[in-house]
């Protein structure tokens, strides 16, 4: 018997998911104290060296926390030149802290309209869908029937490696109080496990919470990426809230009937480093 090892499975798709950078105007601190742009600026330079080359950057909401022209400026400039090294396409997904025409007008190019932000890429054999869950000028998250019955004849179709559904609000109940206030309706979260029951969608990549969790509706695995500006923490005590700057990002690899989701912290403190040969070298033996 031989007791080498099975040769390495690479994934079809990598992504990278990067969640609620809450960017100010360059100069400004988030709250006056939060510096949301150098946090993004580690974050992309840490999947920069990395070298993995992903597909595409999912950014799943809350990119400017005023919504405002100077931001997402700020953010196409950090982020564009980032991601045409790399390679990799740009999907976004709206929060409830953007405005949709800003954002349009001024991250997307495209003409400001207040229309929901819905949007279909193809990378390769993989769909990523974008479905946008804000209702301006609320913190709570929806879903309308036609846009559901939108989201179901796209689907109705398969694609060739599946799809990934992105948006913001979770379509899961949260334990942190904070949050449960401003989630996603429990009717609409129901009627969105309906569509998606027998579809294709391989996962729903969200944000919001600022809590990096998993969890699953009707079946499909649901990943809520931790944030780049801050994080929450779930277990502060007499159940309030704690501000945590834990900035992290997600990474998705896809494989032939399986995937994984990893949460990348940035920024850790790093107890030992091997490179690549030293662990090519730790496989051999």
């Amino acid at each position: 018997m031989s007791g080498g090892h099975d040769a390495r499975v690479e994934p079809t798709h990598t992504l990278v998911q990067i969640s609620d950078p809450h960017l100010v105007p360059e100069g400004a601190l988030l709250r006056g104290r939060l510096d949301t742009g150098a946090a993004l600026a580690r974050t992309l330079a840490a999947v920069e060296a990395s070298g993995v080359r992903p597909a595409a950057l999912v950014v799943t909401g809350d990119i400017a926390d005023g919504g405002d022209a100077a931001s997402y400026a700020r953010f196409r400039a950090m982020v564009g030149p980032v991601a045409a090294r790399l390679g990799a396409e740009v999907v976004v997904a709206a929060g409830n802290h953007d405005r949709r025409a800003a954002l349009r007008e001024h991250l997307l190019g495209l003409p400001p309209t207040d229309e929901p932000l819905d949007t279909v890429h193809r990378l390769g054999g993989l769909r990523v869908v974008v479905l946008d869950t804000t209702v301006p000028g609320r913190s709570t998250g929806a879903l309308h029937p036609e846009r559901l019955a939108a989201l179901a004849e796209e689907l109705s179709v398969p694609a060739p490696d599946g799809t990934v559904l992105a948006l913001h609000h979770p379509p899961l109940p949260t334990a942190l109080p904070l949050t449960a206030a401003i989630e996603l309706r429990a009717a609409d979260r129901a009627a969105l496990a309906g569509v998606l029951a027998g579809s294709d969608v391989r996962l729903v990549l969200a944000g919001h919470t600022h809590v990096v969790s998993a969890g699953a509706v009707a079946g499909v695995p649901v990943w809520t990426g931790g944030a780049t500006a801050y994080g929450s923490d779930a277990l502060a005590p007499d159940r309030g809230e704690r501000v945590l700057l834990t900035p992290s990002a997600s990474r998705v690899d896809l494989f032939p009937g399986a995937l994984i989701v990893t949460s990348v912290p940035v920024d850790p403190a790093v107890a030992a480093t091997f490179g690549g040969a030293q662990v090519r070298a730790m496989l051999e033996r």
